[in-house]
């Protein structure tokens, strides 16, 4: 693959517990990829970054989302003690949608209190081939700053880290982690300006289900 050898070298960022509703906001070191890839040959063109419009309590959630629980990963503590996003992002999750307009599904998870943030969010694309895939996720890498590696997330699914625009105030500096399974790509976004560990370790949870 294109990016196993630089993944391969990228050293992790020293992982972090992280706390419920992310009072203090720990920061770690990572290994910055700044190795000079070849281009790769593919048309995709990643959506512009954006931030999710949030989901208070009672409001009908947004066109292409419906309230029901995620597919690939618990949302509180209540329904999976052990894997949760609740654990892992270390924030509640009052409300969880599934993103319908995508292949596969995606999956939003809001916070429980103001603003209603979309905290984490999984969107997904299915392509023709792996290749594809992989390709448009090196795309999605390069679209995103301070990119980190991590290879073998699963064995033969290496992932990328990289910052970019999800929760508003926070400008672009949001951790996201995309990986490639198969010819399905997958992002996923959380509102953590201060670490890589939640993203990392949400698609850590979820790249088996794909």
């Amino acid at each position: 693959m294109i990016l196993r050898a630089v993944l391969a070298a990228a050293l992790l960022c020293g992982l972090a517990a992280c706390t419920a509703d992310h009072p203090t906001r720990t920061t770690t070191s990572h290994s910055t990829i700044t190795s000079t890839l070849p281009a790769p040959s593919s048309s995709y063109v990643p959506p512009p970054p954006s931030t999710v419009t949030p989901l208070p309590p009672g409001a009908h959630p947004h066109a292409g989302e419906v309230e029901k629980r995620c597919p690939y990963i618990a949302s509180t503590r209540a329904q999976d003690p052990a894997v949760d996003v609740e654990l892992i992002n270390g924030s509640h999750v009052a409300r969880t949608t599934v993103i319908t307009t995508m292949d596969p599904p995606g999956c939003r998870f809001y916070f429980y209190r103001p603003p209603y943030q979309a905290q984490v969010d999984i969107v997904t694309k299915r392509f023709a081939t792996p290749m594809q895939a992989y390709n448009a996720m090196v795309v999605t890498w390069r679209a995103g700053t301070q990119a980190t590696g991590a290879p073998a997330i699963l064995p033969g699914v290496d992932a990328v880290l990289f910052r970019t625009r999800f929760f508003g105030p926070d400008g672009s500096r949001d951790w996201a982690c995309a990986f490639a399974v198969k010819n399905v790509l997958v992002i996923v976004h959380t509102d953590r300006d201060d670490q890589q560990y939640n993203a990392l370790a949400l698609a850590k949870a979820i790249a088996g289900k794909f």
